[in-house]
């Protein structure tokens, strides 16, 4: 009989309401989980009483304190992803932690310090290297002979235009303390700018969250499939920070990164990978439409013969499968697709990123 983990969520928002919790309900035979911290006592309190959790902390101290915890799934804002880990690494956890890790590799750099000495399980939340159809391309990209071209793309419309038409997402009441919200406010924006700088225009600071709040599921699923690139050859960040286009140097080829936020409503997220006389393209749908499909396409060209094979529809969420991943880390030792200290080069990329955004301006809005 399977083991069960008893997990606590730290922050009880979006992505834990419409994503984590339902899959913890699916996967109740491998975890149980028994409590839940959010800064809003509004919001704890109907997420709790909508899923029967039976704990419910609004001080993160006393969360971390709670003796019946093996593990914690840390989907707090960005900018205490650093403070909160290292806590739960300190108090013995094993650590779920949402991405980005932190947001800059600096403050990653004290977090791995902490995860090493602490003998506990560390999984960055980079579900689209546990779906099925990333494990397919995988497998296929041995068969490459050559790499000629690389390209990475997100063009994509946000998640509230998915959800908003049937999910309820409680929210707070005002009631989060207002220190708190000043103190994050000020933390986040301090680290944004350690990383841009002090001069740095807006749309420059907008171009650094998209690229560590979406860009980073492109950059570490690249890192996994092709290994890290050489250097980042050319940056441009559009005017209003959500148009970004990247070229990167991996030596014997170059792979193009290009990402746009809009309000079209689709989301067209893809790796594509072109050799001499293959290619290989992985295709991704929206997280917040649960169990849409992912496929891998392989076209083939050898002499006469053309072919092309689509693999898939996979229909296993690529959340519930990294899920499966840490339990099976955290009870058997199971290796990880992506190692949690790892998660330093990826943050390490959007640093390299923004010098070569900043050596290339955006020109004025409306030219």
């Amino acid at each position: 009989m399977t083991r069960r983990l008893s997990v606590g969520l730290l922050g009880a928002g979006e992505v834990a309401q419409l994503i984590h919790l339902p899959i913890f309900h699916q996967l109740s035979d491998r975890f149980d989980v028994v409590s839940l911290y959010d800064p809003s006592p509004t919001v704890v309190a109907r997420v709790a009483a909508h899923w029967s959790i039976p704990r419910t902390y609004t001080s993160v101290e006393a969360f971390l304190a709670d003796p019946a915890l093996d593990a914690v799934m840390i989907l707090s804002p960005d900018q205490f992803h650093e403070e909160h880990a290292r806590a739960a690494f300190a108090a013995g956890l094993h650590v779920f932690l949402e991405k980005p890790a932190c947001l800059t590799d600096t403050q990653f750099a004290r977090l791995q310090k902490d995860f090493e000495v602490s003998d506990r399980v560390g999984m960055v939340g980079y579900m689209r290297c546990y779906a099925p159809a990333f494990t397919k391309a995988q497998s296929l990209l041995t068969t490459f002979r050559k790499i000629r071209h690389v390209r990475v793309r997100d063009i994509i419309c946000e998640g509230p235009w998915f959800f908003d038409s049937w999910a309820q997402v409680a929210v707070p009441d005002g009631d989060i303390p207002p220190d708190l919200l000043s103190s994050g406010r000020q933390a986040r924006h301090d680290a944004i700018m350690s990383v841009c700088g002090t001069d740095a225009p807006a749309h420059l600071l907008r171009g650094y969250e998209v690229l560590t709040g979406l860009g980073i599921h492109a950059f570490s699923a690249m890192r996994v499939l092709l290994g890290r690139p050489h250097r980042v050859i050319a940056a441009h960040i559009g005017a209003s920070g959500t148009e970004i286009n990247i070229w990167f140097d991996y030596g014997t080829f170059i792979a193009s990164y290009e990402c746009l936020i809009d309000d079209v409503a689709r989301f067209d997220s893809s790796l594509e990978v072109i050799g001499d006389t293959q290619r290989m393209e992985l295709r991704y749908d929206t997280p917040y439409i649960r169990n849409l499909p992912g496929r891998v396409i392989f076209h083939e060209t050898v002499g006469t013969d053309n072919t092309v094979t689509e693999f898939g529809p996979y229909y296993q969420d690529p959340f519930q499968a990294e899920l499966i991943a840490f339990h099976a880390a955290v009870l058997n030792g199971a290796p990880l697709a992506d190692a949690f200290p790892d998660a330093a080069h990826d943050l390490a990329l959007c640093r390299e990123i923004m010098v070569a955004a900043k050596a290339n301006p955006a020109a004025p809005p409306g030219r």
